[in-house]
């Protein structure tokens, strides 16, 4: 322990050296004390904590000062807290937070200038913001603003030290207010100051004076000093923390807001998961239910929740769960339900009336209505009920409103309802059907009421004529998981109200039972070898692994790329905002690996880009260059190069890159996500892009369009542009793209009714949901050994890393996607190839579906290509009648290959405004023959009734061994079918 304790202390030295180098006397609050993020949902904010009583906040797009205030900033949202919506905020008493705008005079003239923000920089120990004024003629005038904290007696006080680079014949001025003040000699400037307006603010105690005007700079440099009245520095002025006063939330929604669980859900919408009040309305109130939940967030699963795999959570309070879970089913409350939680017009304040089932039971004549019992069947692959009822059971009218009350069988089942309903006089009659999940309702094999589905306690009317006699009736009822319910009922015309059906009315007779037959056994459970239709968990046999985090480096990887000298540059997602120098990388010893943290500060930097020897970081909102000017290796500047996109204080409008070709950086925007996934509405116009930046003027180009999360662009062999996208609405699966410019990528949530009439740009390949992907990062290039022309990609919540082999077919790029390697220690998040060309690997995760479960939240590793042949499908091409399958390896020459060693799968994909979406069309395809090579090393498969834009999922026989002997080391393959090729065929030689 004692050698641990020592690295953890060497790295602390290492990473926390002062990165203002030429250090102040000031004492600062915090070490990262210039910041960028977003502030009281304003974005592109620069914030300094000069002092514990001062804090500023300069809005970029406006170049001015937004606020001063004392009590710091609550740091909350995804990147601190992981809560998903919740941005920083300012906490305590504002001094000033007046809106300021620059203004130019000239022949008595006032002229309003375009402003920019050009950055910060450090000299000193003091930040210096800079900006731009540029006249109506188009000249540049530099202004630079060095803000100090002062103190005088129990007064705080601000000086702002102006400088002027003013090549033009303009006079430059700052409308402001000074306000705070207690008398008018708390302020002063060696510029000159025009009062506009005076006014003395009451307060319960006394009063401040506030005076607008504008402050003229001298040619060069301009002081203005202000202190604050002392007696109103109070929690008024600003945010308060939430969970405080009388607007505090109850406890379970609080626990609710600072855990993870708007990461899949909405209170609304469906995302991930089902939305907070479908729960509600699906769930009752119950002890019974609220235990049962607690237990399934614990565990994770999926089918309670919704059909998502829902994150288990096993550390949380059982207490903490308990209110939480209390919380979301009080959502639909409205002070008329049962002690289920189902409305009383409903259930009619009836008991509910319990189902029972026998084996074997005799069939008989009887008042009521017989209920056959069916099961999913344990051998049935596709997931049907047994083809007979394993049980029956009478009962005298339907009205089942607890899952309790249907026994043993709550889960998974179908119920058939029949007989016979006695109808006294010919009339219209109205019936009501409730039920949760879903059934339908027949007389006289009509269909009267469709509730069919999967959904929460729901009832449906319908209405039909009978004439008097006996009619057959028949109720079909489905229950999946989750709470279970049915009801029938009908309507009394001379009370005006419904009432159950009851046995007065209903009878049935032997006919109505269907012999039942016992539940066959489960098979045995399928063993799957990893590779083969389960996640790998090793890292790929042609590489091998080696750490490259030193003790106490825990880097949440957002950018990596290499300077000539081989150190490497990464950016991290985390609340520092830092960006380090990885240096001697391959070092077998990663505690030989030497790291140093060179900046803070940024704000969630998801890219990095090394041009000749300058770096280059994107920020969520801006394109930043890191300027070191005395050589130490810490940076001094941060330059704005570009922010000339749209933004708002949105939290999931993240901008993902960084790649560069021909002069130009190349990044992503992504949509404007509501907690829980749901995509916000309106957006702004500029999300979903992918943008190309000129560094020199920092202008923009949108040249694509269409994406919702793109957190992954990169370049193939031949410098073309690739993006990973992720599920969500508009995306019923996460998928990689080939970006062509003025190209539409499918997502239609920024602007439905300007992109309804667009047609898609089809992906190189669709990524199925948690088989083959779930959260896509970043592309690059793969040409080793085997691997020619292929991309690979990261996954950060899905894990590893994935591999695409592509091609060309009428024009459109199209192939399959095969699992790669896993055993890395973290999510993927971003992938560089280094120098020596090992492929360096940068982890992340966060709570909720933002990580690789079961791995770190942090991670660093190399993987070096160590030549061993690894057996496995390379490539699959499309054939006019089919495809050819190549392997990496002979096929072993006992065996011979037949249909029987594959199974082929096809489905399509439709996007909606749902988020995700379910395989349409699925079907198993009949395999008209399978042919081997001469060489063994490629399979023709051919198929009759492919059909394009569809998926083609290829599963091969684990038992196949290559003529080493070596097993597959991955069985699956998924096929994107854009076009079939027309007039191409195999190569009858090669055959």
């Amino acid at each position: 322990m004692k050698q641990l304790v020592v690295s953890f202390f060497a790295f602390g030295l290492l990473v926390s050296c002062n990165l203002n180098k030429s250090k102040s006397d000031v004492e600062r609050p915090r070490d990262v004390w210039v910041f960028r993020s977003v502030l009281d949902e304003k974005p592109r904010m620069a914030t300094a904590a000069l002092d514990e009583n001062l804090w500023l906040s300069y809005d970029t797009q406006t170049a001015t000062l937004y606020k001063a205030w004392s009590g710091g900033v609550s740091f909350d949202g995804a990147v601190y807290t992981t809560n998903h919506g919740p941005q920083p905020t300012s906490l305590g008493y504002a001094y000033y937070s007046h809106e300021e705008s620059w203004v130019l005079l000239k022949d008595g003239v006032e002229e309003v200038p375009e402003v920019q923000y050009k950055g910060h920089r450090f000299e000193k120990g003091e930040v210096i913001f800079k900006f731009q004024l540029i006249t109506p003629e188009g000249r540049v005038i530099l202004v630079e603003e060095s803000p100090r904290y002062q103190r005088d007696g129990d007064k705080n006080g601000l000086i702002r030290y102006f400088t002027l680079a003013n090549p033009t014949d303009y006079k430059v001025g700052l409308r402001t207010v000074l306000s705070s003040l207690e008398n008018e000699g708390d302020f002063s400037t060696d510029g000159t100051f025009g009062e506009i307006k005076k006014e003395f603010v009451p307060f319960d105690d006394g009063e401040i004076i506030e005076i607008e005007g504008t402050l003229l700079l001298n040619k060069v440099n301009t002081k203005l000093s202000l202190f604050f009245h002392p007696g109103f520095d109070k929690l008024e002025g600003n945010a308060v923390i939430s969970g405080s006063g009388n607007g505090a939330q109850p406890t379970g929604a609080a626990l609710v807001a600072q855990n993870d669980c708007v990461a899949c859900h909405n209170e609304t919408a469906k995302t991930v998961g089902p939305s907070y009040m479908s729960i509600a309305e699906k769930y009752g109130d119950d002890s019974g239910t609220i235990e049962k939940l607690v237990g399934k967030i614990k565990t994770g699963g999926s089918g309670v929740w919704g059909q998502a795999a829902m994150t288990p959570h096993p550390d949380l309070d059982d207490n903490d769960l308990e209110e939480m879970v209390k919380y979301i089913l009080a959502l639909d409350d409205n002070g008329n339900n049962d002690s289920e939680g189902n409305p009383l017009k409903y259930t009619l304040g009836e008991a509910s009336n319990p189902l029972n089932f026998e084996s074997d039971m005799e069939p008989k004549n009887g008042a009521g209505l017989v209920a056959n019992l069916y099961v999913k069947d344990p051998i049935d692959k596709e997931g049907g009920y047994t083809e007979a009822p394993i049980k029956n059971g009478v009962t005298n009218s339907i009205h089942v409103l607890s899952t309790k009350d249907f026994g043993e069988y709550g889960k998974d089942i179908k119920i058939i309802f029949q007989g016979e309903i006695k109808i006294e006089k010919e009339d219209s009659y109205v019936f009501r059907l409730i039920s949760d999940d879903g059934s339908h309702l027949y007389i006289d094999d009509k269909l009267v009421i469709d509730n069919g589905g999967y959904h929460a306690f729901e009832a449906i009317d319908g209405e039909t004529y009978l004439k008097a006699g006996k009619h057959a009736i028949k109720i079909v009822f489905e229950q999946g998981g989750g709470g279970a319910a049915v009801s029938l009922q009908w309507f009394d015309k001379k009370t005006n109200t419904f009432g159950i059906v009851s046995e007065e009315v209903l009878s049935y007779s032997s006919k109505d039972f269907i012999k039942s037959k016992p539940l066959p056994p489960p098979p045995p459970q399928e063993v799957h070898m990893p590779g083969d239709k389960t996640s790998l968990v090793a890292v790929h046999p042609s590489f091998s692994l080696y750490d490259m985090r030193p003790d106490g480096f825990e880097p949440r990887v957002g950018g990596m790329d290499f300077k000539p000298d081989s150190t490497l540059v990464l950016s991290t997602w985390d609340a520092d905002g830092s960006v380090y120098y990885i240096k001697n990388y391959l070092a077998k010893d990663r505690n030989d690996i030497e790291v140093k943290r060179i900046a803070t500060g940024l704000a969630e930097p998801l890219g990095v880009k090394v041009v000749g020897n300058e770096i280059y970081v994107l920020q969520k909102h801006e394109l930043t260059r890191l300027i070191d000017h005395d050589g130490d290796e810490v940076v001094d500047e941060y330059e704005t190069v570009s922010n000339d996109w749209r933004v708002s204080a949105n939290f999931h409008e993240f901008a993902f890159g960084l790649a560069y070709k021909e002069g130009y950086f190349y990044a992503t925007l992504a949509t404007a996500i509501l907690p829980g996934g749901a995509s916000a509405d309106p957006q702004i116009a500029d999300r979903g892009k992918v943008v190309k930046i000129n560094p020199l003027d920092g202008t923009v180009q949108f040249i694509a369009s269409g994406l919702r999360t793109p957190n992954g662009i990169g370049l193939n062999g031949d410098d073309e542009i690739f993006v990973a996208d992720n599920q969500g609405d508009w995306l019923p699966a996460s998928k990689i793209v080939h970006i062509k410019k003025g190209e539409f990528y499918g997502s239609r949530s920024v602007d439905f009714n300007g992109t309804k009439d667009l047609k898609e740009k089809l992906p190189v390949v669709w990524l199925p949901q948690d088989e083959i992907g779930n959260s896509p990062s970043q592309p690059t290039y793969l040409n080793l050994g085997p691997y020619k022309n292929q991309l690979i990609h990261g996954e950060v919540t899905h894990g590893g890393i994935k591999r695409v082999a592509y091609e060309e077919v009428e024009g459109q790029l199209q192939g399959s996607v095969f699992r790669f390697s896993q055993g890395v220690e973290a999510g993927v998040n971003r992938l560089v190839w280094a120098p020596d060309g090992s492929l360096i690997v940068g982890g992340i995760g966060v709570s909720g579906n933002w990580g690789h479960y079961g791995k770190l939240n942090y991670g660093l590793q190399r993987l070096e290509f160590n030549g061993s042949s690894t057996f496995e499908m390379l490539r699959i091409n499309a054939l006019s009648n089919g495809f050819e399958i190549e392997l990496t390896e002979p096929l072993a020459g006992d065996i011979t290959l037949s249909p029987s060693h594959m199974e082929v799968e096809t489905w399509y994909y439709l996007p909606t405004p749902e988020y995700g979406g379910p395989k349409l069309g699925k079907a198993k395809m009949k395999l008209s023959r399978v042919q081997l090579s001469k060489d063994r090393k490629k399979v023709f498969v051919a198929i009759n009734g492919l059909q394009e834009n569809h998926m083609v999922y290829f599963h091969l026989n684990p038992t196949l061994k290559s003529d080493t002997g070596k097993t597959l080391w991955s069985t699956e393959a998924w096929y994107t079918l854009n076009k079939i090729p027309k007039d191409k065929s195999i190569n009858v030689t090669d055959y």
